[in-house]
């Protein structure tokens, strides 16, 4: 798709760690056969790396902060990000091109690493055993990755004939066409299912790696999306009840900077960025000196208990105010390693999540039991947040659903959900007048705004005779 079709076709592979590419010289690129690719176990466990390697994770957190009420535009901002920032969506804008590229050309690899799982001879039952994770883990990230394409490039309106985007289940350097919703989830439900089954089988768990327990998280996120709201809560209970614990107060600033073990920390899947060169978080302020982008929204930095809460510890630091006399609470999020500016790992999925995709599922399916399992499981996370917290108890879905939220727009701050998380509710993006200076254009978008759901980029249109733009493009 100069797209699936001529980027996957020139770049394919390009981006594999160094162990990959001298097996990967034997073939030229835009033919690569499986069988002289990858050879051995060793090789598809390289090639699985490389999948790894070249997720970006940043894109979703991008996406989710700048189109949103998360942050505000900083007077040293030359426009960096503005063009999001000031919601001008267009199919030719560099952040929606690579917010798709980057998810099909990461799939295509992905594909072609399971499609010579069955052609690489296992030595040993070691090596069959590490095959079949293989395949469980590269399953996995197949369904994480289409459902941020879905999330992206796809309204929420749960209708199966509906278009969503190209589910790509094999390496096609085609025009494929756009699935309709009802068929990709299908797709998508089949390849978290397969996942699951294999990584249960496989008992291992390690978080750089996609695994058991983010399977079963994925599959509550997605059905969270769908509004299969039992399903949602036995995918998270699964994650819930694994053993693996919330960070608490004590050590939540090693979680962001890194330094936990993995029996730590709550993370259940995230990409190691051990250097600056592996891919650095600069949204909000410039690696290389002290400019700042964006800092923290007013109406964001409100909703915290600042005295108390350790996440706005973490999170912010108080720059005091800015050339303009506003309130300064610069990011700090991905800014917790000495020495290492704007490096950290990216977190895909964590613990916490669960137990609010958890409380909000009670919370849909509503009476008053299930409100409280969703109180209980708010007051869970808080407790570990916040020291002697006041219990949270609801009254009605509604109530309980406003809570939920706000809670989520604390805990996932700049971890991508924001953007999406009005979305799915029909909310809209409301910008307060304290947070907009005179470079910043909009003040929000209405709920039924057509931005709400990105474009198809123009390079696919150009290249893919069988590909269908969003409305109003």
């Amino acid at each position: 798709m100069k797209s699936i079709k001529v980027i996957i076709s020139t770049i394919f592979f390009a981006g594999l760690l160094t162990s990959c590419e001298d097996y990967l010289a034997t073939t030229p690129y835009d033919s690569i056969d499986a069988t002289a690719a990858f050879q051995t176990v060793q090789d598809l466990s390289d090639g699985a790396n490389g999948v790894y390697g070249s997720i970006s994770g940043q894109n979703i957190y991008e996406i989710n902060a700048l189109m949103t009420d998360e942050l505000r535009r900083a007077p040293t901002n030359t426009g960096q990000g503005m063009q999001v920032f000031n919601h001008d969506i267009i199919p030719s804008e560099g952040t929606v091109s690579g917010a798709w590229s980057n998810v099909y050309i990461t799939l295509d690899r992905l594909n072609r690493v399971l499609e010579a799982i069955d052609l690489v001879a296992a030595g040993n039952a070691e090596e069959e055993a590490l095959k079949e994770r293989i395949r469980g883990e590269m399953l996995g990230v197949r369904a994480y990755l289409h459902f941020d394409a879905y999330r992206i490039f796809v309204d929420f309106d749960l209708n199966d004939s509906g278009l969503a985007v190209p589910y790509m289940s094999a390496s096609n350097v085609g025009s494929p066409a756009r699935d309709n919703k009802g068929d990709y989830h299908t797709l998508l439900m089949a390849d978290i299912d397969e996942s699951i089954n294999l990584l249960e089988s496989s008992g291992f768990f390690n978080f750089n790696q996609f695994n058991y327990l983010a399977a079963q998280g994925l599959k509550a996120r997605v059905a969270l999306y769908l509004g299969e709201w039992q399903m949602a809560i036995d995918a998270a209970s699964e994650v819930i009840n694994s053993g693996v614990s919330l960070t608490g107060r004590d050590s939540y600033q090693g979680l962001w900077s890194d330094a936990l073990e993995q029996s730590e920390s709550e993370v259940l899947f995230k990409l190691p960025r051990l250097t600056s060169s592996d891919g650095t978080v600069q949204i909000t302020e410039r690696t290389g000196n002290e400019d700042i982008f964006f800092y923290a929204s007013n109406t964001l930095a409100d909703i915290y208990d600042q005295n108390n809460d350790i996440r706005f510890d973490v999170f912010f630091k108080d720059d005091g105010v800015d050339s303009n006399d506003r309130p300064a609470i610069r990011v700090y999020k991905y800014n917790q390693r000495a020495g290492q500016k704007n490096t950290a790992d990216i977190k895909m999925m964590r613990l916490s999540e669960m137990y609010l995709i958890r409380a909000e599922a009670y919370a849909r399916l509503g009476g008053a039991s299930n409100l409280t399992n969703a109180a209980a499981d708010v007051n869970e996370l808080r407790s570990d947040r916040i020291p002697n917290p006041a219990p949270v108890s609801y009254g009605t879905t509604d109530a309980a659903i406003s809570n939920i939220l706000e809670e989520r727009r604390r805990e996932l701050f700049l971890e991508g959900h924001r953007f999406f998380d009005l979305k799915r509710n029909n909310l809209p993006v409301e910008r307060a007048a304290e947070d907009i200076d005179g470079g910043t254009t909009s003040t929000g978008l209405a709920a039924d705004d057509h931005r709400f759901v990105w474009p198809i980029p123009q390079s696919e249109m150009f290249a893919n005779e069988n590909m269908v733009q969003n409305p109003d493009y």
